[in-house]
């Protein structure tokens, strides 16, 4: 009998269609070769950190990227079996191609420089959510300052951090549940919330949109044994 459950993380690397500034710096050497750091230092421990293995991981990056893309990854360590790099346009495919005999597909929001608390794929695994829910929405989290060495909680009503539930028929039929980039109208979506703190944000020298207080609430912490403890569940 197939598995119920197929989960992907989705991860958008530089293979947004757009004419901003920001969108053309993301397609040059040095914009690539720094994030390409930020993943390997931050992003890909979470990813190797998780306590289940059972996923797939695709990072989409512009097929007019592919020569960078492959010449930064190759400064580091063979990345693991289940995170792939792969063109923008071949994202589709795969993905029609690997949830064949499933039930359900998990498509998993996560952004290159961010990060999951090492049992988030566990969860989603043991999670059984009602049949008319759609998305599973992460509200809680932390946000990691790695100039400054600050940590401090997050809550975002409408996160960045969500998990979109696909019944694998319909989406081999072309049905999608269409958020994309606008991550605030997930919650419009039937939903229900998990409420664990299960996500790290990442503040680095390149970010763009989020800054340490954006979303944070409460104290910094500042025990640096409690920071260590808590960093330690996510990278």
């Amino acid at each position: 009998m197939p598995n119920r459950k197929k989960i992907i993380v989705d991860m958008e690397f530089n293979s947004r269609a757009t004419k901003c500034r920001a969108s053309k710096l993301s397609r040059t050497k040095a914009w690539i070769d720094y994030r390409i750091s930020i993943f390997n230092k931050f992003t890909l421990k979470s990813l190797k950190k998780q306590t289940n293995q059972n996923f797939l991981t695709l990072v989409r990056y512009d097929k007019n990227t592919r020569n960078f893309i492959k010449a930064a990854l190759s400064n580091y360590a063979p990345l693991p079996s289940n995170v792939k790099f792969i063109a923008s346009d071949e994202y589709e495919n795969i993905i029609k191609k690997t949830i064949v005999g499933y039930d359900d597909l998990y498509l998993v929001q996560l952004d290159c420089d961010d990060m999951y608390h090492k049992t988030f794929i566990d969860q989603l695994h043991a999670y059984e959510p009602k049949k008319s829910t759609q998305v599973l929405i992460n509200q809680k989290g932390y946000v990691y300052d790695s100039i400054n060495n600050r940590l401090g909680h997050w809550y975002y009503l409408s996160p960045p951090f969500y998990t979109t539930i696909n019944k694998v028929k319909d989406y081999l039929k072309g049905k999608r549940i269409s958020i994309g980039s606008h991550h605030a109208i997930a919650i419009k979506y039937p939903h229900e919330i998990i409420h664990k703190t299960n996500y790290m944000v990442l503040i680095h020298n390149k970010n763009t949109m989020n800054k340490f207080d954006s979303h944070r609430v409460g104290d910094v912490i500042t025990n640096k044994g409690e920071m260590q403890n808590i960093l330690k569940n996510f990278m």
